[in-house]
């Protein structure tokens, strides 16, 4: 039981393609009467709730922020960030290929499930099969 907790301790490891150049974006994120520094490449998946965005990182840390999801989607690059919900972005770097079942989810790898919009699964599930393949060439 203590190797599974020191396992879910630990920050999970992205995938990203060779082409992308990690450490380069950075965020100042208002949190908590202070400003916060986060490299984009730790953001594993964002949710929206109305005027605030909860911002989920690979260290298993959850911020709250008072901006939309929309604007988030602006300012993050678009390779590596993708829609999948109107309540949800995520890092392609960070979910796991072939993902979808019935209920409409992918996977990421800390084993947290997003929900995927039903009118654009498909094109959502052949934007995650081609950026993993990306990563195999």
């Amino acid at each position: 039981m203590e190797s599974l907790n020191n396992a879910l301790s630990l920050p999970v490891l992205p995938h990203f393609p060779a082409s992308y150049q990690r450490g380069i974006q950075r965020i100042a994120l208002p949190y908590l009467n202070r400003t916060v520094m986060l490299s984009v490449d730790d953001i594993t998946c964002l949710q929206g709730e109305g005027n605030y965005t909860f911002l989920f990182t690979r260290d298993r840390k959850k911020y709250l922020i008072s901006k939309t999801l929309k604007e988030f989607e602006r300012t993050l690059d678009g390779e590596v960030f993708l829609r999948v919900h109107k309540s949800y972005i995520v890092n392609l770097g960070y979910a796991r290929s072939g993902v979808f079942g019935n209920d409409r989810t992918i996977r990421m790898v800390d084993g947290r499930e997003v929900s995927v919009s039903r009118r654009r699964t498909k094109d959502i599930f052949e934007r995650l099969s081609r950026y993993h393949q990306n990563l195999l060439n």
